[in-house]
C-alpha cells in the first residue's frame, strides 16, 4: 500500500507541476491508502477514487481499480488519457495492433478518438492512476465492430 500511495502521489506532483498559480492548495491534502474512498466506476468490476477536479467535466485525476480479469470491449474516449498502472497488469490493445502488458510502473496515454480494448489480466485486480483535461467518456464501438463482420 505505500508503494502505492507513494506512486500516485509522484504522479499527481508530476502531472501538476505546470498548473497555474490559481490553481494550486493552500493546503496540504493527505490521504493514507486506508482512507482514500472508492465508488462504484462506469461499468460493472470498476471501482473510481476521485482526487481532483470532477471527472465528468474535467479536468481531473482519479486513481481507478478493475476486477481481475475485467476486460472492456472494443471502444474509445473523447480525450486522451493519461495512465500510469500502480498494481496488476493492464492490457491495452489499439484496433488492429497486438495486446500489451504493463505492469506497475507503466505508463500509457491513449490518444483521443483512438479504438482499443482494455482491462486487466486476471489473476489480480489493476489499480492505476489516470488524468485528463477533458471529461471521462467511454464511447462503445463493439456493437459498430460486429455488425462490420456481417
Amino acid at each position: 500500500m505505500k508503494t502505492m500511495a507513494f506512486a500516485v502521489l509522484a504522479v499527481a506532483t508530476l502531472l501538476s507541476a505546470n498548473a497555474p498559480a490559481k490553481d494550486k492548495p493552500m493546503e496540504d491534502m493527505v490521504w493514507p491508502a486506508e482512507s482514500v474512498k472508492w465508488e462504484p466506476g462506469p461499468l460493472p468490476g470498476t471501482k473510481v477514487a476521485k482526487l481532483w477536479g470532477d471527472w465528468m467535466k474535467g479536468p481531473y485525476g482519479v486513481m481507478v481499480k478493475f476486477d481481475a480479469g475485467q476486460i472492456n470491449a472494443l471502444h474509445h474516449h473523447t480525450r486522451a488519457l493519461k495512465i500510469v498502472i500502480i498494481s496488476g497488469t493492464f492490457t491495452h490493445k489499439t484496433d488492429g495492433a497486438p495486446e500489451t502488458k504493463l505492469g506497475p510502473g507503466s505508463y500509457l496515454m491513449q490518444a483521443a478518438g483512438k479504438k482499443h480494448v482494455s482491462g486487466c489480466a486476471a489473476g489480480a485486480e489493476c489499480t492505476f492512476f489516470m488524468t485528463s483535461d477533458g471529461k471521462f467518456d467511454l464511447i462503445d464501438d463493439s456493437k459498430a465492430a460486429a455488425s462490420d463482420k456481417k
